[in-house]
């Protein structure tokens, strides 16, 4: 073998070659979610404004504290309590709720203990109410009350006459969920009234009979009731009566199905209508759409379509689609579970000879595979532990 020339060395020691090991930096560069080494904030002063905050959030807080208390000033200096009024982007008016400032009301007395305070709602509050004779009466029924597409086309018809009926007399609202004077029937009146919607959204109601109205308002209270709630029973029996055969007046003129009639075009995007018609369906049924249908509903239809679509069946085996080909079908079965060889020996009534055979051999019954596995089955009230 001939010796390497003095030229040739020199040309390959000049010539670059690569490296035979790479840095823990230049592999933490080469991803970009890698973060580089030289921070431009050093590790104490991250940490000091991940728990304080930086000097511009504090700057902001207090900020907002000085215009806090300077909009309770201003509330403080007005003559008569009159509340700010506003108006949203859909041009509806309401009125700010006043600011209570303990340092600036003299009247004001916080509480430091419990004693004195009313506590509703708890469990413990309702034993006490019970140890005292008194009977808890909750504002919904205890229990949801199911009803198909007619049926709630007809309650919410009796909701919206009685609504609409004191909106006309221009009652407060809230006074469709006060218990009922007497035993008064007022389905039987609100069945007779018309409801007509217009393209613009505002609805006209007309009845049968000019007394119907007159005695509608008559049983609903005008004065704050000692007893708020009404019990289960006159609920149950309004409900009943409500969705009873026969329906509103307006009935027969409207599509069949979940489809929604015409008069439930009329808008709810008033405030104080749209809460009282939920409230009210909450009272007579325990039912009330959730928040984002509640956010985006602008008509009755809308609610109307959500509480009439037919519950989502809980196991694949009680859909309507398997119903259906399981009477069409005779030799298909549908089971609600996974179904095991023991339940096709239960189907042909071996399986107790299997488990009493099981069990005069000292084999396991059910469970693990392996000899040294304990299985606990029940047999005639009693647990039988098998080694």
């Amino acid at each position: 073998m001939r010796a390497a020339r003095p030229v040739e060395q020199a040309l390959r020691l000049s010539t670059p070659r690569p490296a035979h090991h790479v840095c823990r930096n230049c592999r933490l560069q080469q991803f970009s979610t890698s973060r580089p080494v030289p921070a431009s904030e050093p590790f104490y002063k991250r940490l000091m404004t991940g728990i304080f905050g930086s000097k511009e959030s504090r700057e902001a807080d207090r900020a907002r504290d000085e215009r806090q208390q300077k909009k309770v000033k201003e509330l403080g200096q007005r003559q008569g309590g009159a509340l700010e009024k506003k108006r949203d982007r859909r041009g509806r008016e309401y009125e700010v709720a006043a600011i209570v400032d303990p340092t600036e009301t003299q009247d004001y007395v916080q509480a430091v203990t419990w004693d004195g305070l009313e506590q509703v709602g708890s469990e413990q509050w309702v034993r006490e109410r019970a140890d005292r004779g008194e009977q808890y009466v909750g504002f919904r029924p205890g229990k949801r009350v199911r009803l198909d597409a007619a049926q709630w086309r007809a309650l919410l018809h009796h909701v919206v006459v009685e609504l609409l009926t004191l909106q006309k007399a221009k009652r407060a609202l809230e006074e469709a969920c006060w218990p009922r004077v007497g035993e008064s029937e007022t389905w039987v009146h609100t069945r007779q009234a018309r409801i007509q919607s217009s393209v613009d959204g505002s609805v006209t109601m007309s009845f049968a009979q000019a007394e119907a109205e007159a005695t509608i308002l008559a049983s609903i209270p005008t004065r704050h009731p000692e007893q708020m709630t009404q019990n289960a029973e006159a609920l149950s029996r309004e409900v009943e009566g409500a969705v009873a055969e026969g329906g509103p007046a307006d009935a027969a003129d409207g599509p069949k199905g979940n489809i929604p009639p015409a008069w439930m075009d009329m808008s709810i995007q008033d405030p104080a209508l749209k809460i009282m018609l939920l409230k009210r369906i909450l009272q007579l049924t325990a039912q009330t759409p959730p928040t984002p249908t509640l956010n985006t509903a602008t008509t009755l239809a809308s609610i109307y379509t959500h509480l009439a679509a037919p519950a989502a069946p809980k196991k694949l085996a009680h859909a309507p689609a398997l119903q259906k080909l399981q009477s069409r079908a005779p030799n298909v079965a549908v089971h609600a579970r996974r179904q095991t060889p023991i339940d096709a020996e239960r189907k042909v009534g071996r399986w107790k000879v299997i488990q009493d055979e099981l069990m005069k051999r000292d084999l396991p019954v059910t469970g693990s595979r392996h000899r040294e596995a304990k299985a606990g089955i029940s047999m005639r009230g009693r647990e039988v532990r098998i080694t």
